[in-house]
């Protein structure tokens, strides 16, 4: 009895603390702010990025005043643990925008590159992800 508890309490923290996989989890990465790699200009800025598995990519900007939704047409790259290096490529299309999500971790730091075309202007900006949320 002893020993069946305490391979379901062994099973259950394993679960627990297994990785999360971008390709098949919906996740929300947290940024306070941004580097607009096309000016080279450093903002202070909340926004959260929250990839759905392979489908689509949302971007709240402002305090959940800005919402953009992207329709995700293919990823390039395998990343079945975001706690251990590595980096998944989300290209999308959504009407007239389209663009790509680069999301990668190097060390102990994990940083989001958008690009988005197809607007009045090209948007490129590199996020410092501060902290990552299942959801």
């Amino acid at each position: 009895m002893i020993k069946g508890i305490l391979l379901i309490l062994v099973l259950l923290v394993s679960g627990m603390v297994k990785g999360q996989n971008p390709l098949t989890e919906t996740i929300q990465w947290n940024a306070s702010g941004f580097k607009d790699l096309g000016t080279n200009q450093d903002f202070v800025n909340n926004c959260q990025l929250i990839t759905y598995g392979k489908s689509r990519v949302k971007w709240i900007q402002d305090n959940s005043k800005s919402i953009l939704q992207l329709n995700v047409t293919s990823t390039i790259g395998t990343w079945p643990n975001i706690n251990n290096e590595g980096s998944i490529k989300y290209k999308f299309s959504d009407g007239t925008l389209s663009g790509e999500l680069i999301i990668t971790k190097s060390g102990s730091q994990w940083v989001a590159e958008l690009t988005i075309l197809g607007g009045t202007d090209t948007i490129r900006l590199r996020y410092s992800i501060s902290s990552i949320k299942k959801i």
